[in-house]
């Protein structure tokens, strides 16, 4: 290709807002908070934010927490109870001892769990514990968790698996009548 042809191309390009270059990658949406809770945690505010409200049990989530004073210099844990009274462990670092509070990777400025979704219906209590310029303090945060939205699991997947119980015996019925046993040229002699 000749290069003043090159050239045109590249200037049309150009000209027209035309990018051969890589899109970049989109930054990630904000967390949409939807419901607040402000409880006192020692000495400190800690308000807790959700991406949906009401809660309900299986629904995925965001949570954020956020101190009055912003999160640096400060350190913290969460320790969230079911309502049978377990640990629930919504990160691979957390412990039965808590989980240590980290950035929300879509919210920098303030400690989350991303795409978290509890498990049981019930009171849910977030027991608190943060260490800042001001000592140590705890605190407890109780919210409602309502029953999974939809239908039973059970029968989604019923439901879900309708078609394959019509597959099943059709594939069989194929099978049977095109096996190699039941064609002639398989049984006679060359």
């Amino acid at each position: 290709m000749p290069k003043a042809t090159i050239l045109a191309v590249a200037a049309l390009a150009l000209l027209f807002g035309v990018s051969t270059a890589p899109a970049a990658a989109a930054a990630p949406k904000p967390v949409a908070v939807v419901h607040s809770e402000v409880i006192q945690v020692g000495p400190y505010t800690l308000r807790t934010s959700f991406s949906e409200w009401p809660l309900r049990a299986d629904r995925s989530l965001d949570f954020l927490f956020e101190p009055a004073n912003g999160i640096t210099s400060m350190t913290g844990t969460v320790r969230p109870l079911s309502p049978a009274g377990k640990v629930f462990q919504p990160q691979a670092q957390s412990t039965s001892e808590g989980t240590d509070l980290a950035r929300h990777p879509r919210d920098l400025a303030s400690w989350g769990f991303d795409i978290v979704a509890l498990t049981a219906p019930g009171t849910w209590r977030f027991e608190f514990t943060l260490d800042g310029p001001d000592g140590r303090g705890t605190g407890v945060l109780e919210i409602p968790v309502g029953e999974r939205p939809g239908p039973p699991g059970a029968l989604a997947w019923s439901v879900a698996l309708l078609p394959l119980a019509a597959v099943v015996p059709i594939g069989g019925y194929l099978w049977w009548r095109t096996r190699p046993g039941r064609r002639r040229e398989t049984w006679t002699w060359a």
